[in-house]
């Protein structure tokens, strides 16, 4: 009789270990497509213009389970303005998003090496890159005097385009979506790696717009 309650208590003890391990095993979420990936951030853009934010897990069961590994859905080259914020324009937590920032939102080579390691390792399906209304860097590049030094350098990769509208506000707004449409075109034509992602449809690349005022995100080509 001991023996057996014994035995009942042992397999009690390692239901409580083994079962929640097959449950949770069952309950992982397949990646999700390109598609998908980019409906996700629609729909918290939508959120976050209307102001019925999702709340998001940032508690500490969350940390610890990301330092384990990371499997973020998107990546998402914007500017480095402090007012644009992916997490919180697309309403994300952490572990999301593959955020690459920098001013004018350029895809030099330390960002196209950046992206070849996410599509490459973490398997991200969807690049996006967002530009945003008012960029000091577009701004810049439409300027006659062009500004010294590294920051000089940074300008002369903005691509604002050209027959631009003459009103001022107008070319500036044209530009910005010039030069997101550019340094998307730049991804496939500076890096072997991304082009052949793109080729076989396991990558797709989706410019936008930021507008400050409104928090809402315009789309531009989707590819």
């Amino acid at each position: 009789m001991r023996t057996r309650r014994g035995a009942r208590m042992i397999w009690v003890v390692a239901s409580l270990w083994i079962l929640p391990g097959l449950f949770s095993y069952g309950q992982e979420k397949a990646a999700p497509t390109a598609e998908q990936a980019l409906e996700q951030l629609k729909k918290g853009n939508e959120r976050f213009v209307a102001d019925r934010l999702t709340a998001k897990d940032f508690g500490a069961d969350r940390r610890r389970e990301l330092a384990k590994g990371q499997h973020p859905f998107a990546i998402v080259l914007t500017c480095a303005d402090s007012r644009v914020g992916p997490e919180f324009i697309f309403n994300q937590g952490l572990g999301d998003l593959f955020v690459l920032r920098v001013a004018g939102n350029i895809a030099d080579p330390f960002v196209l090496g950046s992206m070849e390691y996410a599509v490459e390792h973490l398997h991200v399906p969807l690049i996006v890159i967002l530009g945003h209304t008012r960029c000091g860097a577009v701004d810049a590049a439409l300027a006659e005097n062009r500004p010294h030094g590294n920051l000089g350098k940074l300008i002369e990769q903005v691509y604002p385009g050209k027959d631009l509208p003459p009103q001022k506000d107008a070319a500036l707004q044209v530009a910005i979506q010039n030069n997101v449409r550019h340094q998307a075109e730049l991804l496939t034509k500076h890096s072997e790696v991304l082009k052949e992602f793109v080729e076989h449809k396991k990558v797709r690349v989706v410019p936008g717009v930021y507008h400050l005022a409104t928090g809402k995100v315009d789309w531009l080509d989707e590819k």
